[in-house]
């Protein structure tokens, strides 16, 4: 996973806190998979982290608390400048504990506009968020359903 340190800061209300628990700043550890379609096209990302004692909680609730009053994320990371309009969106149900969604779009190409889709979900001291990278139409990503394997696989436990 890319290193946010120093910490990425980023301005706004609400705002520093969605951005942290998008790179699970206060994780423990955490781990990102990508999935790539046939011709080198990036299609999605989930990226787990486990938190200590409530962390993760905590972590949901800043993100829900910023979700609120952030309306774009603004700043400089080290893959490049960060400038993302943010709309909160209907998590599918019954994922994890907790679960939320929302889409970060940002300015594309020959005027074209990139939408990431987020569902950022919390499974007791763990989170998951799995998202479609860049689409520009309804998502071909089946993040429903991604989520809903991930996250059986969690509630399983180790194996072996």
């Amino acid at each position: 996973m890319p290193k946010y340190d120093p910490r990425v800061l980023v301005p706004g209300p609400g705002c520093q806190d969605v951005f942290d628990a998008l790179v699970a700043h206060h994780a423990s550890t955490s781990v990102i998979q990508d999935f790539w379609w046939r011709n080198n096209q990036w299609g999605g990302r989930t990226w787990l982290a486990s938190y200590a004692g409530d962390g993760a909680s905590r972590e949901f609730r800043g993100l829900v608390e910023g979700l609120k009053t952030c309306k774009t994320l603004v700043g400089q990371t080290p893959e490049g400048k960060l400038n993302s309009r943010i709309a909160v969106s209907k998590a599918p149900g019954n994922l994890g504990d907790e679960a939320v969604a929302f889409d970060l779009s940002m300015d594309g190409p020959k005027g074209t506009v990139l939408t990431d889709h987020h569902i950022w979900v919390r499974v007791g001291a763990l989170t998951v968020e799995f998202s479609d990278r860049g689409a520009q139409r309804t998502p071909g990503f089946p993040l429903d359903v991604v989520a809903g394997k991930q996250l059986d696989r969690l509630r399983q436990g180790p194996r072996g």
